[in-house]
């Protein structure tokens, strides 16, 4: 009789662990993000070591974030001050209005699910490079070439 006792709760327990759709913050750590959205992308990176946020709409930002669950808190962005197209500057405003009112996320499939108090959300793509990496990047490896073309090979 307590083995069919003992047999029905580890079953319990492990319906219940089924059902858990709680999100892991720890995993959102390194990754990078891009939306597309008229005018420009956004794009977003979290920090694989602290929990601090950097990206670009059209201007370049970073923040904090705290999260616990699938509930997420931006604050405290900065970011630089150039100016763009009137489409992209417009929704880099309505982003940057947006960030403080995030609530909740979800992460699944590659996709990164923001969503704001009132219920408005931004998807995500998961991306490996962030665009403005692979263009800085893209910039160092020409000036590696153009040093190497200016040295004298011996």
């Amino acid at each position: 009789m307590k083995l069919k006792l003992l047999a029905t709760g580890i079953c319990a327990l492990a319906l219940g662990a089924c059902g858990n759709d709680t999100q892991n913050p720890d995993v959102l750590k390194g990754l990078n993000f891009v939306s597309a959205q008229p005018g420009v992308d956004i794009t977003i990176s979290f920090d694989p070591t602290e929990m601090r946020v950097y990206g670009g709409v059209v201007n370049r930002y970073n923040g904090a974030y705290t999260a616990d669950g699938d509930n997420i808190k931006f604050e405290g962005f900065a970011s630089t001050m150039m100016m763009g197209a009137p489409e992209a500057m417009e929704t880099e405003q309505e982003y940057f209005q947006f960030m403080p009112t995030v609530e909740k996320y979800t992460l699944a499939d590659g996709k990164l699910t923001l969503i704001a108090d009132d219920g408005k959300e931004i998807v995500f793509t998961q991306v490996d490079v962030l665009p403005e990496q692979s263009a800085e990047q893209s910039a160092d490896v020409a000036e590696q070439a153009k040093s190497a073309e200016q040295k004298p090979v011996k």
